[in-house]
């Protein structure tokens, strides 16, 4: 019986899987957007909603730790949360938006585009 799981195992194991998941928020955080299958995109958008509502609502500094678990690079951790902040103003929810993008020709699998709904320019932010 499946009460009370959550969450797809997209077949790896634990360790596997949460490497996964942190790898496809790293990147979403590094490049503003990612294409991958649907399964891995449904899995990661909880974990990226929920660090850039940290990041907005949270002290900065609080945020900063958070997403330094995720990103493991302060200089991107303060570019991102300087940016985010910049970019998205008093925004509470819904960060990110999907399109689809093409079916994969070997497993016919639906590959999507994962992004936030307003463009963040990462790199072009001056440290301080």
């Amino acid at each position: 019986m499946r009460h009370r799981v959550f969450g797809k195992k997209l077949g790896r194991n634990y360790d596997e899987r949460r490497s996964l998941l942190k790898s496809l928020t790293r990147s979403m955080f590094t490049h503003g957007a990612i294409e991958t299958t649907e399964a891995k995109v449904k899995a990661v958008i909880p974990m990226v909603e929920h660090l850039a509502n940290i990041i907005m609502s949270k002290e900065e500094l609080t945020a900063k730790r958070e997403l330094f678990r995720v990103l493991q690079d302060q200089h991107w951790v303060n570019r991102v949360v300087a940016n985010f902040k910049s970019v998205f103003g008093d925004q509470k929810s819904n960060f990110t938006t999907i399109q689809k993008i093409k079916r994969r020709f070997g497993d016919d699998a639906l590959i999507v585009k994962l992004s936030f709904i307003k463009a963040v320019d990462w790199k072009n932010h001056q440290e301080s």
